[in-house]
């Protein structure tokens, strides 16, 4: 019994399991965690060391090289790459792309813990993976008519808890410059007086509050706990605390100083929408629903409102949702309108309605099933795998175009529905599955890409794979027995009998002449390689996400108050962009996820309105020229935020960068000096960074051993004093209603600033104490040397380096390495010393080179399915002569559209390799029927072209129809899918006419050879 009677027997079984699965399918789409990339792991390791104080030199030797040495070991790591700046060192561990993350995270602690013996005892060190889920995907203002540190304790105590606890929800973490504390602010000269120093003070405060279980009371069979306590609640209890004097004149903090009620010393600086206040930043754990999770904050906050202080205003200024939530609809409209595309294309040809809907009813059928293995499959629904299955439709629906015109031509011959049904497809049944298979397998070795290429690439594989291989089921068993039941006898011969009449006289007129037709299909491919050669070249398509980070840099050493006042001036041009919606600022270290920053640099996270007519390039463009003139001793960079976070998470966050590798550091920067200066006036180049950080100021306290000595004091103590007078000491914690709040003791200088700075002329009226009581002036023990280090040190591979950086701006990423190459390559560098170029541009050669090895394994994949379906090299050659049209069509039609040969034009590019071979398959299967029926080759062939140029169009047709909305962009994420789109609308036409004209006439010249 044959596939199409068996369906036909038990039609009423599978159509219920495909409804079935269809709707298990749109269950587990509903359930599907919704994002805006697949959930991408990355083969990156992030180490942080810190040593407080120490300058960056004394950092490398002390923490960075016994690190490095170390790590370099860990089995997996590719490449080590170090940061060493004052006080700090990052370390990126790069694993090999086969590497288990989770299994190499132990092995980096081990080789940490045997590092430590090389490193000073001081030193602290953490380690972390690289994960998305460190990255926020809601960022929250928090803003009202009350001080920044009440609106810090609202956004830490109140509103952070609230949201820890919500589905999905990974760190939820609250950043603010005004963290409230108790003060204890000491006067230098009642101290002394007293023969005390600021740890003396810090020492009795720690005794004093403490609640200390003593004993446990059993009485009248109750048991009690004793307790002695001493915990203070109050700035008055802080200041009757008893620090000194004797028995009969004891000394309170009181009688040395005073207790204030003020924020911590800043190390960071924020500022919401121009005032301070705090951010509120939610990241989702890996595996979550963005979509969700954004509602559930959203709606817990709308709940939270009315037990807000009045005036309390909490609004997003980045919100991912936003860009997801457009990016779904987008893909959304984009099947929806291309399977209407699909099916008018169906009925213009087949002048049915029953078998146009027939046709369609596939559409909804694999889509919707296509879900549920995207679920089994661990697939999430973001803008690459919904971007699949908006692809997948013009494929979807061409083996049901196939099988209906079939049945439809048999109708047309007067056949009843049921044998009609039958014997059309039996007819197509191995051709449709040879078909299928030469789209699938093309995916297979996709395998091979690594990196975020690989994974974004492979989930819109695998969903299109997915909707591809559900497509033959519905097209073989549930379509067959819905057309005997729906169908009727034809009246009317349907469309397309005049246009098989005129190609089978067009292909008699060129299918004797093959070196004609193969001499013009030769200059076709070479025009369209020439097409290639001008492309541009670009990593992954660029988005318009309506959001994007300006990071600056002040110069190295800036106070914090002038670095405040000159990235203020980014606001003022913030102010005056009509399409800025709001925006925060933050200045100083730490910024983000453990990395190692100068506390000169900042960023400014910028949301914009929906409703504009300037994209996001040019609200950019402009505002770095107004900036430039603005602000000309600050160095600025503009990224959108998605990108910002894809560079982070590759250690790769700009996409030009020239290192310049060798021994002496020194030596380096004369050497980037130089290569920068080459640099200059390169198109496109902008944000540039020419490698030089700059020194760091400082002032050494240099101990002088011997006077330091004969006084009893060690340079340890001298540090501990007046670390202490200047930058305090945490003594001990209130405990408040929510939380403990921290008391610091320090000196009082008057003049100290909010972030804990002071005048060089303190330093000169410190005095330390000695062992024996006697206060001496700092100077008497130490001398003062000012110093300016480099301000950070770079090495990669425990090589020292210097890179230079810039960003794109009109020009893509392939035109602006070749010209750096260009002004680079006759630079005459010293023995020891070389140079290469990284960032993006590296990673856009590794992954070309991937995908150029992807093709040719889909290429051999595709010729495996053509010698198993037509049984002849020579017949799969004629199949495969249309691949290098369909390229080269591609080529050109990207080339006219003015878009970058990319990851995913090249996407593109695989899929038309199993494409373009689907039309040959259905061509020369049919002739080879007819041959072994008798049939002459040149017979054989015409009527094969005749009997298949109607459901080559029409598939043709319809996949092109699919496409176009893709093809036109429009929606938010669809540039991702717009190159593909492209690049195979422009291949599918070119490769068409090639199927047409040039596959018969190689093949009967191949047959005639053969001969």
């Amino acid at each position: 019994m044959s596939a199409a009677a068996l369906a036909l027997r038990h039609g009423r079984a599978l159509l219920f399991i495909a409804v079935c699965a269809a709707a298990a399918g749109l269950a587990a789409g509903y359930a599907m965690p919704k994002g805006i990339y697949p959930e991408v792991t990355f083969p990156r390791e992030q180490v942080v060391a810190s040593l407080p104080g120490a300058p960056a030199a004394t950092v490398l030797a002390g923490v960075t090289r016994p690190l490095e040495a170390q790590l370099s070991s860990v089995p997996g790591v590719q490449r080590v790459k170090s940061r060493t700046i004052r006080g700090a060192a990052e370390l990126s561990l790069f694993f090999a792309p086969d590497v288990d993350m989770a299994q190499a995270h132990p092995l980096v602690l081990a080789r940490i813990a045997e590092a430590r013996g090389a490193m000073p005892p001081s030193a602290d060190v953490v380690a972390e993976r690289v994960l998305p889920s460190s990255f926020p995907i809601l960022s929250l203002n928090v803003e009202g008519p009350y001080p920044a540190s009440t609106l810090y304790e609202l956004a830490e105590y109140t509103l952070r808890p609230a949201l820890s606890g919500l589905p999905g929800v990974g760190l939820v973490a609250v950043q603010s410059s005004d963290v409230p504390e108790i003060e204890v602010l000491l006067d230098a000269t009642r101290l002394e007086a007293a023969h005390l120093t600021v740890p003396d003070v810090a020492d009795r405060l720690k005794s004093a509050n403490t609640v200390q279980a003593v004993a446990r009371l059993d009485a009248a069979h109750e048991l009690s706990i004793g307790v002695v306590t001493g915990e203070l609640a109050s700035a008055a209890d802080i200041e009757a605390v008893v620090v000194g004097g004797t028995p009969a004149q004891p000394l309170r903090v009181a009688d040395v100083g005073h207790v204030v009620e003020r924020a911590a010393p800043r190390t960071t600086l924020i500022r919401v929408d121009g005032q301070p206040g705090p951010i509120i930043n939610v990241a989702r754990r890996l595996g979550g629903d963005t979509l969700a999770l954004d509602a559930a904050v959203l709606d817990t906050l709308a709940s939270l409102k009315p037990t807000l202080p009045p005036g309390v205003v909490v609004r997003p200024v980045y919100e991912q949702a936003e860009f997801v939530a457009d990016g779904v609809k987008s893909v959304r409209d984009a099947v929806l309108i291309g399977a209407l595309l699909a099916v008018l294309v169906l009925a213009v040809f087949l002048r049915d309605l029953r078998a146009t809907l027939l046709a369609a009813v596939s559409l909804p059928l694999t889509l919707a099933a296509s879900l549920l293995a995207m679920r089994a499959l661990g697939q999430t629904l973001n803008l690459m795998s919904l971007g699949g299955l908006a692809v997948a439709v013009g494929l979807v629906i061409d083996d049901a175009v196939v099988v209906i015109e079939a049945v439809h031509k048999h109708l047309e011959a007067g056949l009843p529905p049921r044998e009609a049904a039958q014997r059309g497809t039996d007819e197509l049944f191995w051709p449709v599955v040879g078909t299928t298979a030469t789209t699938v397998v093309v995916f297979l070795p996709l395998g091979l890409l690594s990196g975020v290429a690989g994974q974004f690439f492979v989930a819109l594989s695998l969903s299109l794979a997915s909707a591809v291989v559900l497509s033959l089921p519905i097209a073989l068993a549930v379509l067959p027995a819905l057309a005997a039941a729906v169908l009727r006898p034809v009246k009317h011969a349907s469309a397309g009998k005049r246009l098989a009449d005129l190609y089978a006289r067009a292909l008699e007129a060129t299918i004797d002449r093959p070196a004609l037709v193969l001499g013009a299909a030769a200059l076709l491919v070479a025009a369209g390689a020439w097409c290639g050669t001008q492309l541009a070249s670009d990593f992954l398509p660029e988005a318009d996400e309506g959001a994007y980070v300006i990071d600056y840099f002040t110069p190295v050493g800036t106070s914090m108050a002038e670095a405040d006042r000159m990235a203020a001036k980014i606001e003022d041009v913030l102010r005056a962009t009509p399409e800025v919606l709001g925006y925060s600022r933050r200045l100083g270290a730490e910024l983000g996820p453990p990395v190692a920053t100068l506390a000169s640099r900042g960023d400014v996270a910028v949301r914009l309105k929906k409703d504009r007519k300037r994209d996001i390039d040019e609200i950019m463009d402009e505002q770095r020229g107004k900036l430039a003139g603005a602000v000309p001793g600050m160095r600025i960079e503009f990224v959108q935020v998605l990108q910002d976070m894809l560079g982070d998470l590759q250690g790769s966050p700009e996409p030009v960068e020239v290192k310049v590798i060798g021994p002496e550091h020194a030596v380096l920067q004369g050497l980037a000096a130089t290569m920068a200066r080459r640099l200059d006036g390169i198109p496109g180049l902008v944000d540039r960074f020419d490698g030089d950080e700059g020194c760091a100021p400082e002032l050494d306290l240099r101990v002088e051993p011997l006077e330091a000595g004969r006084r009893g004091l060690t340079a340890q103590a001298i540090g501990d004093q007046v670390e202490a007078a200047f930058l305090g000491e945490i003594a001990t914690q209130l405990r408040r209603p929510t939380h403990l709040e921290n008391v610091r003791v320090s000196a009082d200088h008057g003049d100290a600033s909010p972030d804990g700075s002071t005048t060089p002329d303190a330093i000169d009226r410190v005095r330390v104490s000695a062992p024996g009581g006697a206060a001496l002036p700092l100077a008497s023990v130490a001398r003062k040397e000012p110093q300016c280090p480099p301000a950070a040190l770079l090495r990669e591979n425990q090589q020292n380096l210097v890179h230079l950086t810039a960003r794109l701006s009109g020009t893509d990423l392939g035109s602006a390495v070749t010209a750096v190459r260009a002004r680079l390559k006759d630079l005459r560098l010293p023995p020891g010393y070389s140079w290469q170029v990284g960032g993006l541009s590296e990673q856009q050669s590794e992954s070309f080179q991937s995908l150029a090895v992807a093709l040719l394994v889909a290429l051999g994949a595709v010729t495996a399915v053509l010698l198993f379906q037509l049984r002849s090299v020579r017949s799969a050659i004629a199949v495969l002569a249309a691949t290098p049209l369909a390229l080269a069509g591609g080529a050109a039609t990207l080339l006219a559209a003015h878009i970058a040969l990319n990851v995913s034009s090249m996407m593109g590019a695989i899929l038309l390799v199993g494409l373009v071979v689907k039309n040959g398959i259905l061509l020369l299967d049919h002739a080879l029927v007819a041959e072994e029926a008798g049939a002459s080759h040149r017979a054989a062939l015409l009527d094969a072209a005749r009997a298949r140029v109607r459901p080559i169009l029409m598939t043709t047709l319809a996949t092109l129809a699919a496409l176009v909305p893709l093809v036109l962009g429009i929606g938010a994420g669809s540039e991702l899918q717009r190159p593909l789109a492209v690049a195979v609308v422009g291949g599918l036409a070119f490769s068409t006419a090639a199927t047409l004209l040039v596959v018969p006439a190689l093949a009967l010249a191949l047959r005639r050879d053969q001969r």
